[in-house]
């Protein structure tokens, strides 16, 4: 057993690294200055792949499905994204400054045994995340291979019921997920090139079928005077009714990037310098989604008056099937573009966004056995394997997984946030967050910050009884107003859990606030010194991490 796991352990890629560790391998360590290669145009690239993809197009469409009319769920879109965007910048400073990803982030916020409780959280995330988006690149790899083969449309469905999928529709999942294979094997670090490329073409694509829907309507189409008739669902016939489903609606925006913002630090990590990620996602993440979000609504709205007897095509891919069955053959060849459109977004988003997020965060449970790629295809073969359709079988279903991270995910963030702007002023111990003793400033109490912990279960707690009343198949009885508090689950959570924390650490300071490291023992700042540090923190490091072998 013992030469299985000598084999199975990560190996070194470079004489000048460490071997890996319990607690330590090369895509944990501090990124040095060569593999920080993430530019602001890199980071505007990554969020227009980000924001030009299905998830995006569907944003404010789906809100029409809780009894907003267009231009209350643009206005909810609007304010989401805009907290979307500040919340990224103000969690990607940890990598943007000090070059960790999310697994170590947390071990200062949560301590060293504490931080596998977040980590845990997010790796689930990515699971899942990758398992709709993985549905959305087969549905629309299905359009590519039905504007080759019409046939493949009406290809007899072999499957159950129970099932939840026809046979058409898992050969396009199956064939995207395989295509997905190789990709994962970029490291994150090369990815600048491709996500500008993939940027461009989605923009334009999603440009033309905008562009192509208003000129061939004359206009808007009747969701954005008469939605109800067409959604089916009654409008709020109160200012206070309608002001809840607003900030329901906000709320569920933001959750949908919930799982993005979390770990926004295993992405900000490879910025070649603090200042790129600010002002470019600042910018982009709230206008690239808002922009697409429109150009969905307004497309879905056109296509209600050209395919009545289609009904509302909320998803770019069943639009793309309908122009394809009611056009002709030119027809077939723009769906067969704009499909391999679609798929190079979904690779965009899915590959750096849940593969290989995925693969960091679970690199982070286990890094001397799973670096990112091994992590990767981990949370890829899990992702398929939980049957992620299931998650997307209706409007209101959909909304409420949304949501529903947004209990738990928003508490997390604003703790995060809390203990490094507010609580620590910034300033880190690299050495001590690979140091699992309690000669470690960040060890707390048996290596669990309980300042964390409190801060979380209050923000969680609020939330919960709307949470369960929301999920639950038959009415439970809760309040009202506990309702209310759900449809702000991300940012009441953030805010509360936020809040509590600095009042905490105020209260109970945690000890070595404000020390930092007087070497770069990692090359982080200064790729070069690595190899001349023999500092007693390297030491300590070793000696630590070699009696947990």
């Amino acid at each position: 057993m013992s030469g299985l796991l000598k084999r199975l352990e990560v190996k070194r890629k470079h004489s000048s690294e460490d071997d890996p560790t319990a607690w330590n391998n090369r895509d944990i360590v501090p990124l040095p200055p060569s593999r920080r290669t993430w530019g602001s145009w890199s980071f505007v690239g990554f969020w227009l792949l980000t924001g030009f993809n299905i998830s995006g197009w569907t944003t404010a469409s789906s809100l029409l499905g809780i009894g907003l009319n267009v231009w209350q769920a643009m206005v909810s879109v609007i304010v989401g994204q805009i907290v979307v965007g500040v919340a990224v910048v103000g969690n990607g400073f940890v990598g943007a400054e000090w070059h960790v990803g999310f697994p170590v982030y947390n071990r200062f916020v949560w301590g060293m045994y504490g931080s596998f409780f977040p980590l845990l959280m997010r790796i689930l995330l990515s699971i899942v995340w990758y398992g709709v988006q993985l549905v959305f690149g087969g549905m629309s790899t299905k359009v590519v291979i039905g504007a080759i083969w019409p046939s493949f449309y009406t290809l007899k469905n072999t499957l159950p019921e129970s099932a939840g999928i026809e046979t058409n529709d898992l050969i396009g999942i199956i064939i995207f997920a395989a295509l997905s294979v190789p990709l994962i094997l970029v490291p994150p670090e090369n990815l600048r090139k491709p996500f500008l490329v993939g940027s461009i073409i989605i923009t334009i694509a999603t440009t033309a079928i905008f562009i192509w829907a208003v000129a061939k309507e004359g206009g808007g189409g009747p969701l954005l005077s008469r939605p109800s008739t067409f959604v089916g669902v009654t409008a709020p016939n109160s200012s206070a009714k309608l002001g809840w489903a607003m900030a329901y609606g906000i709320s569920s925006t933001i959750g949908s990037t919930s799982a993005g913002i979390l770990n926004q630090s295993d992405y900000t990590r490879f910025a070649t310098c603090p200042r790129a990620q600010i002002l470019s996602q600042l910018i982009v993440v709230p206008v690239s989604t808002i922009i697409v979000a429109l150009y969905g609504v307004i497309v879905t709205s056109c296509a209600a008056d050209f395919y009545p007897e289609e009904g509302l095509l909320w998803a770019p891919y069943d639009l793309l099937q309908a122009i394809q069955t009611h056009g002709g053959p030119g027809a077939r060849a723009a769906c067969f573009f704009a499909g391999c459109a679609f798929v190079l977004s979904q690779f965009g988003i899915n590959i750096p966004g849940n593969a290989l997020s995925g693969g960091i965060d679970i690199a982070g449970l286990l890094p001397k056995y799973i670096d990112i790629r091994r992590g990767a295809y981990i949370t890829a073969a899990i992702g398929i394997a939980i049957c992620p359709w299931k998650l997307l079988t209706g409007t209101s279903v959909f909304l409420t997984v949304l949501s529903s991270f947004s209990v738990f995910i928003g508490p997390l963030t604003g703790t995060m946030v809390s203990d490094y702007l507010l609580v620590r002023r910034k300033k880190l111990r690299l050495t001590h967050l690979y140091m699992p003793s309690a000669s470690s400033i960040y060890y707390f109490t048996y290596g669990v910050n309980i300042r964390a912990v409190i801060s979380w279960a209050c923000g969680v707690w609020t939330l919960m009884p709307g949470f369960i009343s929301s999920v639950s198949p038959t009415p439970l009885g809760v309040s009202e107003g506990w309702s209310h508090l759900y449809d702000l689950a991300w940012p009441l959570g953030f805010c509360i859990s936020a809040f509590v924390h600095a009042v905490l650490s105020w209260a109970f300071p945690p000890v070595g606030l404000g020390e930092v490291d007087e070497t770069d023992v990692f090359g982080t700042f200064t790729e070069a010194a690595r190899s001349d540090v023999d500092s007693e923190s390297t030491k300590e490091i070793i000696h630590v991490q070699t009696l947990l072998l």
